[in-house]
């Protein structure tokens, strides 16, 4: 048998058993805590006596169940020896007439008669070394009842001159050990052939070897430093975690990690009742502090003297179970606790919350206890929940802090003190699972009618009632801790009603006939609560733009730390940014803060982060990405979960599907049900802006042009009408384009450049890509040309492919092919990178003007850098004169009618005579007659109905 780290103690017995076969007996006590091997070591060691075959090998072995056996050692002893004749017969005889005496002993220290039957019994057994060498192997003697006891005191003096070795196995902190054993032990030690020899816990290196031993050398280098922590160094439980690893999959075996399984948790559990019942109730005491590390008061705990605690925790840490009062593991903790009752458990959690309060212990590591005994009367109980639950979300535990309020709503002794509570709670499901938390809607709203919300309490209510769409008692919160906000109101009780009251005006930004409160004093706690919501509304009202507006964002993002008192104000300069057109600066900030969210598992920040990308990823043109986090954010927070806010996700997936040409995916948003009061939000004019796209996509002009007017009006009424925030006069003169009235979208885009600030602007490139559209052709590439610039420095590609395909006809029109192609190409490599749907016309040019040839005139040169132009529109000039009508073509003849059409179609004058079969010659003759036939100077003016007329 492989004993690893033993291999010392095995010589010592050696030695020990050679000079008894010389006749100088020897007792050898080998001690040490429970598991640690003793058993194993005398099996071992027997193993090799009786293979060498020169002496008798006779075993026992001792246990609680056998006590009141009396003389059961001897009997065992004996079973190893031939008692049919000689010593083995006469020592027989005396152990039935011993057996039988102490039968009616009851307990009693053994008489004169017993002694001496004892010692002739001890005689006889002593004899039988007369014939062969004996070693006595005896496990667990301090199991041994009391008469065996005695009897062993006589054989040991008797084997000091006898060819006898006496090895007796004993386990450390016996307090369960049999009444006379400590006598016996301390004449053990008066004896000059006795010697003792203690096991400990194994090294790392012997750990290493034992797991060497099972799955070779690279697997005991491996696995030996998690073997030695999970084990602490005790044999029966490395072998417990290496029985859990070959339970797994051969799959994994080789490379998985050692843990703490089944397995070990029985080991454990095991060894705790090998022990004594002192010993489990301290390790369960233990699995009840936990990881607090909190042990002072572990004797109060398991109700014992703190000498006796204290002397079984010393033992369970000399057996490797435990190291500095805790478990190695979590899964060992769970074993034990697993041995008391949930009656039990309650019980001790609720006498562990009560002691480490009296000793001002931090309250959640209390409340810990408080939770896991399912509340306590106490009157701190509620006090300590609430400040654990409060200290839970600082540090990303909402779970945590939510469990924590719903047991102190539980067990408050008060109306006003649950009342309390649930408000809190309330906020901080809301933080959690918005869609859970809107069931407590009909309770808030009844709360505060009642007057039963105040303070803080009613504050903490606020962004729950105005999220979930009820303004009035949202407001009536806001006005209920105005009233207690006076002058002798504390710094933090005023902020948080300042802050209160700007969040709702910025998600209801219509007209309030309440005055403001007050400037708030800039203060370093009120900063991080409200700087942001502060710059947002700056924005929104034109007094802060561009540079300015990303500096303070700057200030506010810088090392921040997302925790529920951040959440807005790092939102809301993330929105600001967006909406000052510094959706590059905002993208980078978010990604950061999307992580941290992530990390602190709180839904509704990773949710209104990945709103946040969705926005920016619309105005950057990545159509994939506006869909992805637009979906993110209503996967992390349900739909219902979005209350108000639910326009600002959806508007970016309809935007993007739209863009994308998914009409079916736009329609399916748009049939998902929203609040009726998010029209009255900032939220409900994204979603206005991304209905009216979907109405011009799909032909509803008249309903687009409603949608983007409204827009203008709530925007106009809220006092925000940003550009940055939806580009409504822009978006409203597609529609009248589409309409036909240039006129009406020429007067919008007029307006709309008059008041765009100095800087790069995507709202500017948008109004300038449409303004194309109103002028003269000959006008139009130049405007484009500045939109490119405009579009191409905002970053937003799906608005630039759009651009150039609109340069694309415009270049084609005016009959310089080589550059309508490049221009075609650089829409459509556009489109391809944000999966846009490209226009037909947009196909069908690029298409046609794939056999242009490349020249090195300047009509077919690289495409020019963009050229300047005044930001005011252009004038338009008349429209040319209308062409002859379709009956003057019946004086055009079939030849020249068909190069007329191709020449409608935008084919150029080679390619026209390679369709035909003519020279290029040819073809400018016919051009040339049929000009002069329907009275126009150019290809441009071809009438259109020629281009349905192709032959050939």
């Amino acid at each position: 048998m492989f004993l690893a780290g033993r291999a010392d103690v095995l010589a010592r017995l050696e030695t020990a058993l050679e000079r008894s076969v010389r006749g100088t007996g020897r007792v050898v006590t080998v001690s040490g805590p429970v598991a640690i091997g003793k058993s194993a070591l005398l099996h071992a060691f027997s193993e090799r006596v009786a293979d060498d075959g020169n002496v008798r090998v006779l075993h026992a072995v001792c246990g609680p169940l056998e006590r009141d056996l009396p003389l059961d050692v001897a009997r065992q002893l004996l079973q190893g020896v031939d008692t049919r004749e000689g010593p083995g017969a006469s020592a027989a005889k005396l152990l039935e007439d011993a057996a039988y005496t102490a039968s009616f002993a009851d307990g009693e220290a053994p008489n004169s008669a017993m002694l001496r039957t004892l010692r002739e019994l001890a005689d006889a057994i002593a004899a039988l070394a007369d014939a062969e060498p004996l070693a006595l192997c005896i496990d667990d003697v301090q199991h041994a009842d009391p008469f065996s006891l005695d009897l062993l005191v006589q054989l040991i003096r008797r084997v000091r001159r006898a060819r006898v070795l006496v090895v007796l196995a004993e386990r450390e902190h016996g307090s369960c050990s049999a009444s006379g054993y400590p006598a016996f032990a301390a004449e053990l030690d008066r004896e000059p052939g006795h010697e003792r020899i203690r096991l400990g816990l194994l090294p790392r290196a012997a750990v290493a070897d034992v797991v060497a031993d099972r799955l070779g050398a690279a697997a005991g280098a491996r696995l030996a430093a998690d073997a030695h922590q999970l084990s602490g160094g005790s044999p029966l439980l490395v072998h417990a975690l290496l029985e859990d690893l070959g339970a797994r999959d051969d799959r994994f075996r080789r490379t998985a990690p050692l843990s703490a399984d089944a397995a070990y948790g029985r080991a454990l559990v095991g060894c705790l009742y090998r022990l004594d019942p002192v010993a489990l109730r301290v390790a369960q005491g233990l699995a009840i502090l936990g990881e607090t590390g909190e042990t002072g008061n572990l004797a109060e705990l398991v109700g014992l003297e703190p000498g006796t605690a204290a002397a079984a925790e010393q033992a369970l840490h000399n057996a490797g179970l435990v190291a500095s009062g805790r478990f190695h593991d979590p899964r060992a903790r769970a074993a034990v606790l697993d041995t008391m009752t949930r009656a039990e458990r309650e019980a001790a959690h609720a006498t562990a919350a009560r002691l480490l309060h009296i000793e001002g212990i931090p309250d959640p590591l209390v409340a810990r206890h408080l939770a896991a005994a399912g509340g306590s009367d106490t009157p701190w109980a509620v006090r300590t929940l609430r400040a654990a639950a409060e200290a839970s979300v600082g540090e990303g535990g909402l779970g945590t802090a939510v469990e924590y309020l719903k047991l102190a709503e539980r067990i408050a002794a008060t109306e006003c003190e649950r009342v309390s509570v649930k408000a809190c709670l309330v906020g901080l499901e809301w933080l959690v699972d918005p869609a859970r938390a809107g069931r407590h809607v009909p309770w808030v709203r009844k709360a505060v009618r009642e007057n039963r919300l105040t303070g803080r309490d009613a504050l903490l209510c606020v962004r729950y009632l105005a999220w979930y769409g009820c303004l009035d008692e949202a407001r009536a919160a806001v006005d209920a801790g105005l009233r207690q906000c006076g002058p002798d109101a504390d710094w933090q009780f005023a902020a948080e009603t300042r802050t209160a009251r700007t969040w709702l005006k910025y998600w209801y930004p219509e007209p309030d006939p309440e005055p403001d409160a007050g400037p708030l004093a800039a203060l370093p706690a009120t900063i991080t609560r409200i700087e942001g919501l502060d710059l947002l509304t700056a924005v929104l009202s034109g007094d802060v733009q561009g540079d300015e507006a990303e500096t303070r964002a700057a200030r506010i993002l810088q090392g921040a730390i997302l925790d529920d008192s951040t959440l807005e104000s790092l939102t809301s300069a993330l929105t600001a940014l967006v909406y000052a057109d510094r959706t590059a600066v905002a993208k980078e900030w978010c990604a950061g803060l999307v992580g941290q969210a992530a990390a602190r598992h709180s839904p509704i920040a990773h949710g209104l982060f990945a709103a946040v990308l969705a926005e920016i990823a619309v105005r950057q043109g990545d159509l994939p990405a506006a869909e992805e986090y637009g979906r993110t954010a209503l996967a992390r927070v349900r739909p219902e979960g979005w209350g108000v806010a639910v326009g600002v996700p959806l508007a970016a997936r309809i935007v993007s599907a739209v863009a994308r040409g998914d009409r079916e995916a736009a329609a399916r948003h748009l049939e998902l049900p929203v609040p009726g009061l998010m029209f009255r939000t900032p939220a409900g004019l994204h979603y206005l802006h991304a209905c009216g796209r979907y109405n011009l996509a799909t032909g509803r002009l008249e309903a687009a042009l409603h949608d983007f007017t409204t827009c203008g009006r709530l925007m106009a009424e809220w006092g925000v009408d940003l550009p940055g925030l939806v580009p409504w006069r822009v978006e409203a003169a597609r529609a009248h384009l589409a309409l036909g009235d240039e006129d009406a979208a020429a007067a919008l885009l007029d307006d709309q450049l008059a008041v765009l600030p100095a800087g790069p602007s995507r709202t500017r490139g948008l109004a300038l890509a449409v303004q194309a559209g109103t002028v003269e052709l000959r006008r139009r590439p130049p405007l484009l040309w500045q939109a490119v610039r405009e579009l191409q420095a905002a970053g937003d590609l799906f608005e630039l492919s759009q651009a150039y395909g609109a340069l694309s006809l415009a270049y084609r029109d005016l009959d310089e092919f080589g550059r309508a192609r490049r221009a075609a190409d650089r829409a459509a490599n556009l489109a391809a990178a944000c999966q846009a749907e490209q226009p037909a016309h947009t196909l069908l040019v690029s298409d046609r003007l794939a056999a242009v040839p490349d020249r090195n005139d300047p009509a077919d040169a690289e495409l020019p850098a963009p050229i300047p132009v005044p930001r005011a529109r252009t004038p338009r000039e008349p429209e040319p004169p209308r062409p002859a009508e379709e009956s003057e073509a019946a004086d055009l003849s079939v030849a020249e009618r068909r190069v007329a059409a191709l020449a409608a179609k935008g084919y150029t004058n080679r390619e026209i005579s390679r369709r035909l079969f003519v020279t290029v010659s040819t073809v400018e003759q016919h051009l040339t007659r049929a000009y002069r036939k329907l009275g126009v100077a150019r290809r441009l003016d071809l009438p259109p109905w020629l281009e349905a007329d192709i032959a050939g």
